[in-house]
């Protein structure tokens, strides 16, 4: 007899999650079993236990919610099963094309198993720890650099105002000053990291040579790809950062072409300031800079994007063939 293809749709949440069993038959989905299992570790342990006791050889899938997903995807895979992870904005997309009007974890657990028997999924592999540490660094800094712009804005606000109190002035520079140490010794961190690990140091030290881009900026970006582990080609790269085209045009009208900004969203944080130096110092990327703007000479943003967009490929390039950078040769292979 055939095996009959098994698909577990996941809903978690923080202190529990459901579970809906799928098997395709007939080109047709019949639920097997649904349940609910607590959150933690024993409730693993059942979960697993239950399903290799109804299905054998069962897909796993969840949605990302949060970091509440994260520990039951990686005891799936130290017990060897096969687990899909699906961005949330895709669950909501595909549950509105089934036209769905209940919404509970029950069925969007049902859902979830709907999804994975329609569309082949890729497999979830748990990053490597030397970057999951680096990515943690890297985010806080993020994090910390948003909250330095604001509160120098909000000081500068303050200076300018009316009658402002001597002790709010006092601690919005004293909340910047904090921001300031902090994001040092972040960047002191990141560092020591990268420098501890000597092959991976060399290949940051080749991408380094990159007009433009700084150890930080690179790290950065190695981090929220995983060292590009998933990744085969440079349109699966830069639909990840969210630097691909979307276009809208329907008959005679045509829309506006932009970003889609569907993707990695510190990505593109990370390459914006890069980009502007480098459409100023990097000879290509200025040459690419000027070409977008001829076109467009109201949206510079555009010309700024499509250095984003370069020096992401050029990342991606140099990393996957560790190669020091070589403005001739690379530039024509991209």
């Amino acid at each position: 007899m055939k095996e009959l293809k098994s698909c577990v749709g996941i809903d978690i949440s923080k202190d529990s999650f459901e579970v809906c069993i799928k098997q395709l038959k007939d080109e047709r989905s019949v639920i097997k079993a649904t349940r609910s299992f607590q959150n933690d570790y024993p409730g693993f342990e059942k979960l697993l236990n239950w399903t290799l006791s109804k299905v054998s050889n069962p897909i796993f899938v969840m949605e990302t919610t949060g970091v509440y997903h994260e520990d039951l995807t990686h005891f799936l895979y130290a017990n060897e099963q096969k687990v899909s992870v699906v961005l949330a904005n895709k669950m909501k997309h595909f549950a509105k094309s089934l036209n769905m009007k209940t919404k509970t974890d029950k069925a969007d657990a049902q859902m979830i198993a709907q999804y994975e028997l329609e569309r082949p999924l890729e497999w979830w592999k748990p990053m490597m720890p030397q970057l999951k540490d680096l990515r943690d660094l890297c985010r806080e800094r993020l994090s910390l650099k948003k909250d330095l712009v604001r509160s120098k804005c909000q000081v500068h606000g303050l200076k300018h105002a009316h009658s402002t109190l001597d002790v709010v002035l006092q601690l919005k520079e004293q909340q910047i000053e904090f921001l300031e140490k902090n994001i040092q010794i972040i960047e002191n961190e990141i560092i020591r990291l990268t420098e501890e690990d000597k092959e991976f140091n060399q290949r940051v030290k080749n991408i380094e040579t990159i007009k433009g881009l700084r150890l930080l900026t690179i790290v950065t970006v190695l981090c929220e790809t995983n060292g590009f582990t998933q990744f085969n080609n440079i349109r699966q790269v830069v639909s990840y950062a969210g630097l691909d085209i979307a276009e809208r045009q329907s008959g005679l009208f045509k829309g506006k072409t932009r970003i889609s900004k569907k993707g990695n969203k510190r990505i593109r944080e990370c390459l914006y300031m890069p980009a502007l130096s480098a459409c100023n110092y990097n000879e290509p990327i200025k040459a690419l800079y000027e070409r977008v703007v001829e076109r467009n000479p109201t949206i510079k943003r555009k010309a700024v994007v499509a250095g984003m967009r370069k020096l992401l490929i050029l990342i991606f390039v140099l990393w996957k063939k560790n190669e020091a950078y070589n403005a001739e040769y690379l530039w024509k292979a991209c």
